[in-house]
Formats: C-alpha cells, structure tokens, sequence
C-alpha cells in the first residue's frame, strides 16, 4: 500500500504519515489505532517484534476473573491485554447454575463443550450440547447458558467482535441453519 492510500484510508496526509515513517514525529494512540485500522490489522501489530511468534498464558499464572463466590469460573486463554477483538476463555459452570442473559453485540460467539451438558436459547430456540459438541451464532441475538444438572460443566468459550471497521468477507452467514448441497 503507498502513503496516498493509506492516507486516503486513514484520513491522514501522505507528509504526515512520511514523517511517522521516518520517526520525524510520534503520533497518537488514536492515530496508531487509525493507522491499524486502515491496514485491517491490531493495534498490537504496530508494536510486536519479530521475536514475539506467539503468547503463552501459563497455567499456573492465568488469573481467574471471577469472583470466588460465583457459580461460574472463567479463565483466558490468552493474554488480556489491550482490546482485542477475539476473547476466549475456559468456562466452569458448576451444577444448576449460568447465566440470565449474556450480553449482546455485534460479533459471533463459538463454544465447544470439554465435559458435562450445556443448555443454550438463542431467541427462542434450545439447544442441548454434551463433551464434544460445539455451536456458534451470532452475539447479537439473544442468548444465555444454564447447566441444568448436577454435575459441572466445562466448555472453551470464544468471542470475536464485529470488525465494521474493517472490510468484510462478501460471504453469506447462515446461522443454524444445515445446508443441503453440501450435507453440513
């Protein structure tokens, strides 16, 4: 990409973006956040180095963000650091317990059961997952989760914002829904 794209992506001048470019200038966090935007990139790009492959969340030191007295543990899988888009957390949601309503926005959330059975409604709909099972839909819809047994259950919950920001995949989305042509 030239700096007049960028430039006309970012809304930023092409002398502007030179001297970012030639460290003349620092620019700001809501410029760099511009500038990774208009890249279809993370903030965190900007910053990482080529010795930083991969981010490691040791067990021994992943924090739980749940309040010890609660009926549902959840702990990340990656770092928290930032704002990122994607999220996914390891969930324990002891018997007979979960959740009113989860919050909706603009994204898809995917789940994927590691033991015990999971009751979800999305809108009006139920679906029962068990170890193995998985499902995935949009956030915006309704939805909550209740382990309606005696026995906890653990799933990997991930969640992935919109990017509206960011240019989309010209792809339909069908959601629950099974696909004849293909048998999915």
């Amino acid at each position: 990409m030239t700096l007049a794209e960028l430039g006309e992506k970012a809304n930023l001048s092409i002398s502007y973006l030179s001297q970012i470019e030639r460290d003349k200038t620092s620019p700001s966090l809501t410029t760099l956040e511009t500038i990774a935007k208009s890249l279809n990139t993370g903030l965190r790009y900007l910053f990482e180095s080529d010795s930083e492959v991969a981010f490691v969340v040791r067990a021994n030191k992943s924090p739980d963000v749940t309040n010890p007295s609660t009926p549902i543990e959840r702990h990340p899988l990656m770092p928290l650091t930032g704002n990122p888009e994607i999220e996914v957390y390891q969930i324990t949601i002891h018997p007979r317990n979960g959740m009113e309503e989860n919050e909706q926005y603009a994204g898809e959330e995917i789940i994927f059961m590691l033991d015990g059975e999971l009751t979800i409604l999305i809108d009006d709909e139920q679906f029962i997952l068990n170890t193995g099972d998985s499902i995935h839909y949009d956030a915006l819809l309704t939805h909550r989760w209740k382990n309606a047994t005696s026995q906890s259950c653990v799933m990997i919950w991930g969640r992935a914002h919109s990017l509206s920001d960011f240019s989309s995949s010209n792809a339909p989305r069908v959601w629950n829904k099974k696909s004849e042509e293909n048998g999915i």
